[in-house]
């Protein structure tokens, strides 16, 4: 039996026994869903239940008695209000799988996990086109199947373990593309779907897009293509919300002003952190903004109040702009928690993060790849951007695990070759 037969058979069992312990344990609590996680599973269930993307007239505890009752698919609901807080991606994935199999949360359980085996898949597939040795492309898969990362957030319903299936997904496109040089649609469409599924990597497309073209690894026409096709995709949402919400703002998330303000205000050259990225208030901006505190803000118009006193807070402290910034900035680039997390899995999350700088560094001084050099310059000018514009964090960092994992497996499969060519060379001698 050969040596590689063998390390993915061991490899694989093991993967397969922590993917059911994971799922064991997001199982078990699937009906404790509060905060962020149960927006998606409310927003999925709206969309099932009304065909509008928005909120129920029902509590959560009613709703998640309902799960547990089996009472959805039986019980009337009506529709309160359209919203645009939450990308889309996950709550029509999660309406899909309603609407399909049944109102069960045990399967959006079993579709995120399958999704999971799915992504780990393409990531090999990736792998195998750059031509790294078998023996580092196993072990990377086995790595990308077991991330501490994607173990933690496998067990609630957030959107970044689906936001890491479409930057797996895009990535082998994208490369299978710059190897080929054809079939340049399909990365592009998958491009805003990413946006779509998470807006953090916003400008993540854009940057290695760019970052390619001026390494004159895609043309200029292919750059502007798949930004253009990238756009249209995401558009599509923003003009749903200009309709739906009667709006002359351009909204891609109403989330976007809170998660301004956060990202901007007094606390945050000091209180800011990789583990809580979010811990100031948003509510801090508007302490010294003039506004009218007696009205009810519509979810738009509270959008706009954020970032309107964002912008204010900015112009009113220009001393705090350099601390704000360079606080961010160290913060999303430092793979050590920065304040304290304990558990194996968050120890084995900023081990990983370790490695992966060391990769990156590995990467921008060494390597002489224009293509893992063009991702690795990206992904820094879009982590610089979007931090800068807002803020970043453990939990934003997740989706892009497996593109960390690429600069870790090629940077390991570089050092074999360097190491085993000079052992052959000094053998000869």
């Amino acid at each position: 039996m050969k040596k590689s037969l063998i390390l993915k058979i061991v490899l694989g069992s093991i993967f397969l026994i922590l993917l059911l312990y994971n799922f064991k344990i997001a199982n078990d609590y699937k009906y404790e869903a509060g905060g962020d996680p149960w927006d998606y599973i409310h927003l999925g269930l709206t969309l099932a239940k009304t065909g509008n993307y928005g909120h129920l007239n029902a509590s959560r505890d009613s709703l998640l008695e309902d799960f547990k009752l089996g009472q959805i698919n039986t019980k009337n609901y009506s529709f309160t209000n359209s919203t645009a807080f939450r990308p889309p991606v996950w709550p029509l994935i999660i309406s899909g799988i309603f609407l399909i199999f049944g109102y069960n949360l045990t399967y959006i359980i079993i579709f995120k996990f399958l999704l999971h085996s799915l992504g780990l898949y393409i990531f090999y597939k990736t792998l195998k086109l750059l031509k790294l040795q078998e023996a580092v492309i196993i072990a990377a898969s086995f790595l990308y199947g077991i991330s501490p990362a994607w173990q933690l957030y496998s067990r609630v319903f957030l959107s970044e373990p689906i936001t890491l299936f479409f930057i797996t997904l895009w990535l082998y496109l994208l490369i299978r593309f710059a190897r080929n040089k054809s079939g340049f649609l399909p990365q592009a469409v998958v491009g805003g779907v990413l946006i779509l599924s998470h807006p953090y990597y916003i400008l993540l497309p854009f940057s290695i897009w760019m970052v390619l073209y001026l390494k004159k690894e895609v043309k200029l026409k292919i750059f502007i293509l798949s930004s253009l096709i990238c756009a249209s995709i995401v558009s599509t949402w923003i003009i749903r919300n200009l309709v739906i919400l009667e709006t002359n703002e351009i909204v891609l998330t109403t989330s976007s002003g809170a998660v301004l303000a956060k990202g901007w205000n007094p606390k945050v050259s000091e209180e800011h952190t990789n583990t809580q990225g979010d811990l100031a208030d948003e509510e801090l901006v508007l302490l010294d903004y003039e506004y009218d505190r007696r009205k009810n803000y519509g979810e738009v118009e509270r959008m706009q109040l954020y970032k309107n006193a964002t912008i204010h807070f900015i112009k009113s402290n220009l001393d705090l702009i350099f601390p704000i910034i360079s606080q961010k900035l160290l913060s999303a680039f430092n793979p050590f928690p920065e304040t304290e997390k304990p558990g194996i899995l968050e120890t084995g999350r900023w081990l990983f993060q370790f490695f992966a700088l060391l990769a990156l560094l590995y990467i921008l001084i060494f390597t002489r790849n224009k293509l893992i050099y063009s991702l690795a310059i990206g992904l820094i000018l879009s982590t610089v951007g979007i931090t800068i514009l807002t803020y970043s964090g453990f939990r934003f960092r997740m989706p892009q695990v497996g593109l960390e994992l690429l600069f870790i497996a090629f940077v390991i499969n570089d050092m074999i070759k360097k190491m085993t060519g000079f052992t052959s060379s000094q053998s000869l001698k």
